[in-house]
């Protein structure tokens, strides 16, 4: 599937995630701030695909828009469940729950690191003719 719109990566988004559109458009802006924020530049014109959409969801998905909460308050609360978790398995050696509790430890952790840029895609230099037109 080629690039989407914002407003089609947001109908799929809100068909994914049971959300409405309006948090579906937050949860995207808030991608592509996150981005814009670890790459230095601003990614807001960029196109979006399918794989953008799923990266949204399971990113984002637990951030909760309808009470108002930004992507940075949801990692300071992943850091403070995290922290929490952690300090549970460094206690708990039930048998079965301590992989539970591992789990949710390694999940909240990863949530409050944030959000992974997408990899570089390398610039091919291609020569010109006179014009500028690519050969």
């Amino acid at each position: 599937m080629g690039p989407l719109t914002r407003g089609e990566a947001a109908e799929q988004l809100a068909a994914a995630t049971g959300r409405e559109p309006e948090i579906a458009s937050a949860m995207i802006r808030d991608y592509l701030d996150d981005t814009s924020e670890q790459l230095g530049f601003s990614v807001h014109r960029w196109g979006l695909d399918a794989g953008d959409v799923e990266e949204i969801r399971r990113g984002y998905e637990w951030v909760d828009y309808e009470r108002g909460e930004t992507a940075a308050q949801a990692r300071t609360r992943a850091a403070e469940y995290a922290q929490g978790w952690t300090e549970i398995a460094a206690t708990d050696d039930s048998p079965g729950y301590s992989g539970h509790v591992d789990r949710q430890a390694a999940l909240w952790t990863e949530r409050a690191r944030g959000f992974e840029a997408p990899a570089e895609v390398p610039v091919v230099e291609q020569e010109a003719d006179a014009e500028g037109w690519s050969r």
